[in-house]
Parts: structure tokens; sequence; C-alpha cells
């Protein structure tokens, strides 16, 4: 079960005194939708009106949004309940707000297009920094390709191929935390930095 969290939007990516956000809303279970919707009226500041759990499947929905506006290159402001040791796999989103000596080291350590996935001609491509060098995977099997869009699109791991699930898990691709198992990487929506670095 996800705990509901609601965010504000607004038109400009710096924090204008006293501007209001355009809109309210709460955060959606199909995130990838609802982070192309944002963008696509205008928005480039997220607000994450509620702290964001790390750990437990009540913060999925919510950790899927932060990941899809992120791919979009969405401004995000956010505050996780608490940035646990090993928080690691979680460090290709935006990191939160700097509440602890642990968010610091997030916000030192993050780079755009840390953990994305991108889909060519028969194939799809993971490409995953998290770990402070590349994992690079290319799949070509129609059934882990199929997997991995029911699990970006938010579909819960226990109602996919469990035989994919724990593949993915086994790389870390699939993040376990507490309760919670979410689907990592960010579909690649544009380049947020020159090619040849990624």
């Amino acid at each position: 079960m996800t705990h509901a969290v609601d965010v504000e939007g607004y038109l400009h990516h710096r924090a204008w005194p006293g501007r209001e956000p355009v809109l309210r809303q709460r955060v959606s279970p199909t995130a990838g939708e609802q982070a192309r919707e944002l963008f696509t009226r205008g928005i480039r500041r997220v607000v994450f009106t509620e702290p964001v759990a790390l750990a437990g499947s009540a913060g999925r929905d919510a950790l899927d949004l932060l990941r899809e506006l992120g791919a979009w290159g969405v401004r995000v402001e956010w505050t996780a309940t608490e940035v646990p040791p090993g928080w690691e796999p979680f460090g290709h989103l935006p990191p939160p707000r700097r509440t602890s000596a642990a968010a610091e080291e997030w916000h030192a350590r993050f780079h755009p297009g840390k953990c994305v996935f991108r889909q060519g001609p028969g194939f799809l491509q993971v490409r995953d920094r998290r770990s402070g060098v590349l994992d690079c995977y290319t799949i070509e099997e129609p059934h882990l390709q199929d997997t991995v869009h029911r699990l970006a699109g938010g579909a819960d791991p226990r109602e996919c191929d469990p035989d994919a699930v724990a593949l993915f898990a086994e790389h870390g691709l699939l993040v376990r935390a507490g309760s919670l198992a979410w689907w990592a990487p960010a579909r690649l929506r544009r380049w947020p930095v020159p090619a040849m670095v990624m």
C-alpha cells in the first residue's frame, strides 16, 4: 500500500520569493505519464509537500515520480524521511534537501543520467554508474524487455515474471529496501550532458 503524497508545480526552475505554484496534485501511480504531463504543461520545478520514504512500499509511487521527473530534467525539491546507511542505490535520484551528512554526500556525488535505460531497435540498454564505475547491460530477450517496460511503468514486481525480477534484483536494477521493491533506472528522455560523458 502506498502513502498519498502531494506535489506543487512551478513554471520556473528557480524558487522566487512569494511565487505561488501553478498547480497542486496527488502523486499518481502512473509516474511516467504524470511526469510527461507536467513537463508538457511547462512545469520546471516540482516540490514534494511531504517527506518521502526510501524504505517500504509506501513510498514507491513518490520514488517513481522522482525518477521520472529527473529524466525530464525537471528540478525537484523533496525531503527524505531518513537517509539511511546504504542509500547509494537511490543516488541517481535528484538529491533530497540537505538535512544530514548523508544527504550532503548525496548532493556531492550526484550527476544527471547516473542510472538510465534506452530502447534501441530490438534491444534495450541500461547504463548504471551508481557504483562509481559504468555497468552496461544490453537486453535482447523480448520477455526481459517486456518486464523492464512493465516495471518502469509502475507495475508491482510481484505481478511480473519472477525470474526476470530476480535477475534484475541480482544486478541491483531492482532495489530492495525493507518491504520496497523498486525499479531504479530512468528511461532516458534527453541527454542531460554531452553524450561522451555518458
